[in-house]
């Protein structure tokens, strides 16, 4: 689980320009009621540094595009943003905005970077935001309606995990995921399925938000009921694209198979 990207996040910009503290900390206890309040460290012309809770975060404005070999792949896998591409190949500058990763719940600290970043999108001249753990892309709006729907009950995994379904040379689906392992899960995967690829996304979606719901630790054939007449059942395997890492495999049986 060492994820140099973890608790990171870069928000692309059409000109350089540092959000306000002030307006910040005002926006995240206009939105954001059950977080804690956002508290000054230190500034300077090109960052500046608070204190969220028990956590420290950073936020430093870089008069450069993020490298595009960072966006690139990405970008290129957005399906649910087809305009990715060309939303960021040439936006201006950039925020770096770290978490400082001083133990506690990857839930928590999941969340407060999201409500963070949420509110300085809400505040800058966005292009997009890269969610570092995930490896994802999100256009600005899209990220400030997802993160304001966040509860305990409704974790934004779409925001925070890249549920990635391909199709196969055989015609069926298969679907990995990046992000869960960020989050003390391991990662997601279904190395055929037949049927419709939403669906798929779906289940796999349901699958994740139980786990961490639940912060459950799942043993090899364990079940997960999806449905009244639908379960997954977990296997403990090598992924299918490094074999020294081990994920959650599912497969998916109708009850009585």
């Amino acid at each position: 689980m060492n994820n140099p990207l973890r608790w990171l996040a870069l928000v692309a910009l059409e000109r350089p320009e540092l959000p306000a503290f002030d307006q910040v900390a005002h926006y995240m206890k206009q939105h954001f009621a059950d977080a804690p309040q956002l508290s000054a460290a230190g500034s300077t012309e090109s960052l500046w540094t608070c204190t969220l809770g028990e956590y420290t975060a950073a936020v430093t404005l870089v008069a450069k595009p993020i490298p595009w070999s960072q966006l690139e792949g990405p970008c290129a896998t957005a399906w649910y943003w087809p305009d990715a591409c060309e939303a960021l190949r040439d936006h201006a500058a950039h925020l770096l905005v770290t978490l400082v990763d001083e133990g506690g719940k990857a839930i928590e600290k999941s969340t407060r970077l999201t409500q963070l970043v949420t509110a300085l999108v809400a505040n800058s001249p966005a292009r997009g935001v890269f969610w570092g753990p995930g490896r994802l892309v999100h256009p600005p709006q899209a990220f400030i309606d997802q993160a304001l729907q966040l509860s305990a009950d409704n974790l934004p995994l779409f925001l925070w995990i890249d549920f990635r379904v391909e199709r196969t040379d055989n015609g069926a689906a298969r679907l990995y995921t990046t992000g869960l392992e960020a989050l003390g899960q391991n990662e997601l995967e279904v190395a055929e399925f037949h049927g419709e690829p939403q669906q798929l996304l779906e289940y796999a979606y349901n699958v994740a938000h139980y786990l961490l719901d639940r912060r459950k630790v799942v043993n090899d054939g364990d079940t997960i009921g999806l449905a009244d007449d639908l379960q997954a059942v977990a296997h403990r395997r090598p992924s299918m694209f490094d074999p020294k890492l081990e994920v959650i495999q599912l497969e998916f049986q109708t009850t009585g198979d």
